[in-house]
């Protein structure tokens, strides 16, 4: 097996034309270069080098095994180059997933600027219930995930990833135009027992998380109308078919809706941004920042929806 000091020494050795040049430009002694030769020599079976006192001449073999070595040592110092492109952020990789909502509200910032100042790294988005993306971030399909957890529905997380908080959302109740309860600064959630409510999917966390809420408030809600589309509730609240409960991230221009706060300090919504532990891509690490970077931006940007209170 050729060695790449070999490959060097014959590359200098017949770009010189001399073991005392070669072996200078290489940093090595002259004994130690034709040493180097010899032994490739005794390996291949075949004579490199026409040796006299004044001159080393390259045969047909030792010119074409030069040839060969030139394009082996430029190969592995591209290959080091783009290596080492990837330890300084250069290249590499961020597949990022994420909930529909924070997709929508966090995620094309950061998509957007990886692509503008980062054009050789691999960018992909994949959106996703959470169910479906942190076993993608385990599994290494996705480096990084927005995952969320509802205060009164905790996660069993996996042992081995790492979360970041990226966001503590409040939860709005939704009421239609003309409410009675509107008008009021603080409501009781156990005021709404009689609605009909408009909830997410069953066994969904949303809808989990629903019916704790209402527990807690000594009622089980009625729900008539189940969707995971976060437009919807918006709909059909407005046209005074039940109440709900949506997440700040997924709030919409109300157009005549009432929000109403839910107060309690277990009824919010976490969104965590969550890694594999023995993971340390840089761009992952970047990425967070971004995205609490942004997170933190839309606290600025409310514009004071939900000012009355459910307790």
């Amino acid at each position: 097996m050729l060695t790449l000091i070999q490959l060097q020494a014959m590359r200098e050795v017949v770009a010189t034309g001399s073991l005392r040049t070669a072996a200078k430009n290489l940093g090595y002694t002259p004994s130690a270069v034709s040493q180097q030769i010899t032994t490739l020599e005794r390996t291949l079976g075949v004579q490199l080098f026409e040796r006299s006192a004044r001159s080393v001449r390259p045969t047909a073999a030792g010119v074409q095994l030069a040839r060969h070595a030139t394009r082996l040592l430029s190969d592995l110092k591209a290959a080091e180059g783009e290596i080492l492109s990837y330890a300084t952020g250069e290249r590499g990789r961020l597949h990022l997933g994420s909930f529909w909502s924070a997709g929508f509200r966090l995620v094309p910032e950061v998509l957007a600027e990886f692509l503008r100042d980062r054009s050789q790294v691999d960018v992909r988005y994949e959106e996703g219930d959470p169910s479906f993306i942190l076993p993608a971030v385990v599994e290494g399909r996705l480096d990084l995930a927005l995952v969320f957890e509802y205060g009164m529905v905790p996660h069993n997380w996996p042992s081995d990833v790492d979360r970041t908080l990226v966001l503590e959302e409040p939860l709005y109740i939704l009421l239609p135009p003309g409410h009675p309860l509107a008008r009021r600064a603080h409501v009781r959630v156990a005021d709404l027992a009689d609605e009909r409510w408009i909830c997410f999917s069953e066994k969904t966390d949303a809808s989990h998380n629903l019916f704790r809420i209402c527990a807690t408030a000594g009622f089980s809600p009625k729900v008539l109308f189940r969707t995971n589309d976060y437009n919807l509730p918006f709909a059909l609240v407005r046209l005074g078919l039940g109440v709900a409960v949506v997440p700040e991230l997924a709030m919409k221009e109300l157009g005549g809706l009432h929000a109403i706060r839910l107060a309690a300090p277990a009824h919010v919504r976490r969104v965590f941004a969550v890694r594999r532990t023995a993971d340390q891509n840089p761009h992952v690490r970047k990425a967070i920042e971004l995205l609490r970077t942004v997170a933190g931006s839309l606290d600025s940007q409310q514009d004071g929806q939900g000012s009355a209170t459910a307790l």
